[in-house]
């Protein structure tokens, strides 16, 4: 949706709200594996703050068409 024109608008939102929605997930995956071998616990705690970018790329992306 955020490839064509014509959806990139919603696409936009809806990726951002997608985005938004996992991120509880993402911190209970992370609690859960607090266990797991280094790497595990590395990977799970490091792409929380990679996702305040994703967010803010998609609603870039849904900017951009008004403009």
């Amino acid at each position: 949706s955020l490839a064509h024109p014509r959806t990139r608008r919603a696409g936009g939102a809806l990726t951002a709200a997608l985005f938004i929605a996992v991120f509880p997930a993402n911190v209970r995956m992370a609690l859960d594996w607090r266990r797991k071998p280094l790497a595990h616990r590395v990977i799970a705690w490091g792409r929380l703050p990679l996702q305040v970018p994703l967010v803010r790329w998609a609603l870039r992306v849904r900017r951009e068409v008004d403009q």
